[in-house]
């Protein structure tokens, strides 16, 4: 006795025979030929391809040392990569070995091209700072794997419908191009952080993109004529690499969305813990140290808060599910008062500082003005004269032929003229002396700031 057809495999029958109809229509207006031998000429090794990828990996790097997206995408315009990757996706997707051999062996030389390339331009850069643009491609998430995932679709389409291929080809070398530039910075640099995790990005990409075309190419009807070993070895491969890259991808989406959510949630405790003091946040940042998180807190203030480190701990506590190392730092804001205190010292200097320039400028003009008065009281003695205006200090120097005649200086000529000149000269001390005896040395300052000011000698008519 038979027993009776199973309900639920009705549907699924019904849904198989559908889906072999539509790959049956959309396979007959594909010439399989044609797109074989047109992937297999695009994705072999040439010298084209060599001189693309280097040029390409070298506007890359530059791109991403100068932090420009522009300039990267500029790279992505003249990749070549999407040759080969179409290449090993079709030959997964028809079996043919000696295809996956030549797509395989046209990655590795591009690969190693670019890698040379751009870590020659790093070391001969003297820009070695990790710009934002190379962080970015540092830690691939899951939404790394469905950009992947959809360019490999949008490329496999294209190839196969010949529509839209430079425009995809510039979507498959945007997921490619700058992870192998990266890679190459953190060799040329040393830095293997960077270029782990760059490279865990390439090789995603890299796969994700192959099995995608090798999917697209299943429902277009390529390699219809695989066994059903071929194909189950095909499905195993596709999905096992696909949960393979997912997992890690996953979890690593897992912690960013965790830590942007901590980042947000701690922001919230401790601006609204600062308005209440009026205070407000400087600089906050929050970052995963081992299993809990680490927030480093600058904040402006207007008066010190005491207990500010233990009072936004417990808050912080009862907020995110694990209390976080806290360090708080407080910066004193200026009140209106200071600020207009500060004003007035400003503007009383600049007052002080006008003052003792009009000082100055009147203290050269008195004894510009002195030195002309003691020209004309010694009338036509020849003498060298030195004045010294901070110390109202007057010094003749006479010659021993100041009379007109070979004699010595006459004792009471020199003290009629040292009356003379202090009763023009009234709380001065006037110095006067032959060249016989030495004139007393007066400082010259630098500057004149000190109010001593040396005149030059005067040579008397």
């Amino acid at each position: 006795m038979k027993s009776a057809p199973s309900h639920s495999a009705a549907p699924l029958s019904t849904l198989h025979r559908l889906w072999r109809r539509l790959r049956g229509r959309l396979a007959h207006h594909v010439d399989h030929a044609v797109v074989i031998d047109n992937v297999a000429d695009e994705g072999g090794l040439s010298p084209r391809f060599a001189f693309m990828a280097v040029m390409s990996c070298g506007i890359a790097i530059l791109g991403l040392l100068q932090s420009s997206a522009a300039v990267v995408i500029g790279a992505m315009l003249i990749s070549p990569l999407m040759g080969p990757i179409v290449q090993l996706g079709f030959s997964l997707c028809v079996v043919d070995f000696r295809m996956m051999g030549r797509a395989l062996l046209a990655l590795l030389a591009g690969v190693l091209l670019a890698l040379a390339t751009a870590m020659c331009i790093v070391w001969l850069s003297p820009l070695r700072e990790a710009t934002s643009e190379i962080l970015a491609r540092t830690q691939p998430t899951l939404f790394d794997l469905l950009v992947a995932i959809l360019s490999g679709l949008a490329g496999g389409y294209a190839v196969i419908t010949r529509k839209g291929e430079a425009i995809v080809g510039v979507a498959i070398a945007t997921a490619l191009m700058p992870p192998m530039a990266v890679v190459a910075f953190g060799l040329a640099t040393g830095d293997l952080g960077i270029a782990g995790g760059a490279f865990f990005l390439f090789m995603t990409n890299l796969l994700a993109i192959a099995l995608s075309v090798t999917l697209i190419a299943k429902w277009y009807g390529f390699g219809v004529d695989n066994s059903p070993k071929h194909s189950a070895w095909q499905a195993i491969v596709i999905a096992s690499t696909f949960v393979l890259l997912a997992l890690p991808l996953g979890l690593a989406l897992r912690n960013i969305g965790e830590q942007t959510w901590t980042a947000n949630q701690t922001r919230a405790v401790v601006q609204k813990y600062l308005q209440e003091r009026g205070g407000s946040i400087e600089e906050i940042s929050v970052e995963r140290r081992g299993q809990g998180y680490a927030v480093d807190l600058v904040a402006m203030v207007p008066a010190y808060i005491g207990n500010a480190q233990r009072e936004l701990g417990a808050r912080l506590a009862a907020r995110l599910p694990q209390a976080p190392a806290l360090r708080v730092r407080q910066t004193l804001e200026a009140s209106d008062d200071g600020r207009r205190d500060r004003a007035d010292l400003d503007g009383l200097r600049l007052r002080v500082n006008a003052l003792s320039e009009q000082t100055r400028q009147l203290r050269a003009e008195a004894d510009a003005w002195t030195l002309e008065h003691i020209r004309t009281l010694l009338g036509d003695i020849t003498a060298d004269v030195m004045l010294d205006g901070l110390q109202k200090r007057i010094v003749v120097t006479l010659p021993p032929t100041a009379t007109g005649s070979d004699a010595a200086l006459d004792p009471d000529a020199v003290a009629a003229l040292r009356g003379r000149l202090g009763a023009a000269t009234p709380g001065w001390t006037i110095v006067v002396a032959g060249m016989a005896a030495p004139a007393p040395a007066i400082a010259q300052p630098a500057n004149g700031v000190d109010g001593t000011a040396t005149l030059p000698h005067a040579a008397l008519p």
